[in-house]
């Protein structure tokens, strides 16, 4: 069964935020044996949402649209349907009725606007919002064997809609399966060519490593392929679900009971503030120094002078005192530090652009990392943040 799927948004069309539930969608479908042929996004107009909705139709059995079933002004997707086939808007009673309850408990007023949320085609399958306001709904065409699916542009009422969705369409088991592979340490060549004899996988290189999408519709195949890429990657690899590597590193931390401190200079503070992202963080993260400039490194870090003026602040040595600066004076089992040229400006004979001392003091010593990252300011540390932390995963995994 083909499908597409049609994501409304004037904020997406000029580049203000980034779509995810198209690719969301996408993938779902893929899940339950749909040939997705395309994902389109739309501005906010009722005319270019007709106009793209009859295409879709045209080349697919399944329409999912995403978006615009608000109380705004901007919300066309109702009207852009009825119109496209020709077919009256109508309130759902049952919703309605709801709305006007939950508005009057919220004190707010119930305006035409919000009331325009119960509506849906005439003779449209209701997909009732349970996290929301929004109604959504299944037109089928009869005539035509087709159907079309409208949810919210909400993403925690979209999800949870369209599992709905596939409940009524008769879509319920899975007959695609997706494994995912997040790795840092080689590049996407790198990945690309280990894994070159397997079929059915997708790369996406960011600053936080690369990400291997592997699929097939036999499960069983794709167990074996997922064999294959763990056995050949090994600790490239840090986690097998949508897990950022802070949330894998904090759980290795609670698992060994080990408390956490960095110092940091070029990353000015992202990397603790990664690590604060977590839930449940304070139970092994102490603190952090940012100590962006010299007179930092040395009166609170204890970083020695005569070194800074030796070597200078982006330097081994520097890294090294950094690291242990910050666990004596936090207290904490470890401690992460950088320290290095972001850029644009800064780099010196033989400091290019890039380059950066990550250090790490265990509780057995102390290590240091050269690196050298291209990329822009932010490209650079963030990816520097992702290395401190691997580094700390590398050896808790140990």
């Amino acid at each position: 069964m083909k499908a597409s799927i049609l994501v409304t948004g004037t904020e997406f069309v000029k580049g203000l935020k980034q779509d995810k539930n198209g690719a969301y969608i996408a993938k779902k479908c893929f899940e339950r044996g749909l040939d997705v042929k395309s994902i389109n996004i739309v501005s906010d107009n009722q005319y270019d949402i007709e106009t793209y909705l009859k295409l879709a139709l045209d080349k697919s059995d399944l329409v999912f649209i995403t978006g615009g079933l608000g109380a705004t002004e901007d919300d066309k997707t109702r009207d852009a349907i009825s119109e496209a086939i020709g077919v009256p808007l109508v309130y759902n009673e049952r919703w309605l009725k709801m709305l006007k309850e939950r508005y009057k408990i919220s004190g707010k007023e119930f305006t035409p606007e919000r009331k325009r949320m119960a509506q849906l085609p005439y003779n449209a399958k209701p997909i009732e919002n349970p996290v929301g306001n929004a109604l959504g709904f299944i037109k089928v065409l009869y005539d035509v064997n087709k159907a079309i699916v409208a949810l919210p542009g909400v993403p925690s009422e979209l999800k949870v809609m369209l599992e709905k969705a596939f409940d009524f369409l008769g879509l319920k088991e899975k007959k695609g399966f997706v494994h995912l592979f997040r790795t840092y340490g080689k590049d996407e060549t790198y990945i690309d060519g280990t894994l070159k004899d397997i079929e059915n996988k997708i790369l996406n290189a960011s600053a936080y490593g690369v990400d291997i999408y592997v699929w097939d519709s036999n499960k069983i195949f794709l167990e074996n392929t997922i064999s294959v890429i763990r056995e050949r990657l090994g600790n490239l690899i840090y986690t097998e679900d949508e897990k950022n590597m802070e949330e894998v590193v904090a759980d290795l931390l609670k698992e060994k009971k080990y408390s956490l401190s960095t110092a940091e200079s070029s990353t000015g503070g992202l990397i603790s503030s990664r690590i604060v992202n977590v839930p449940g963080s304070s139970a092994y993260f102490y603190g952090s120094i940012v100590a962006y400039s010299n007179e930092v490194k040395i009166n609170i870090l204890n970083v020695k002078k005569e070194d800074i003026e030796t070597y200078g602040a982006v330097s081994e040595p520097v890294a090294v005192q950094m690291a242990e600066g910050a666990k004596k004076l936090l207290k904490t089992d470890i401690s992460l530090s950088d320290t290095g040229i972001a850029g644009p400006t800064g780099q010196t004979p033989g400091k290019p652009l890039g380059l950066h001392y990550i250090g790490m003091s265990t509780p057995e010593k102390t290590v240091v990392e050269k690196v050298i990252f291209n990329g822009d300011r932010n490209f650079i540390r963030t990816k520097v943040s992702q290395h401190a932390l691997n580094m700390l995963r590398l050896y808790l995994i140990k």
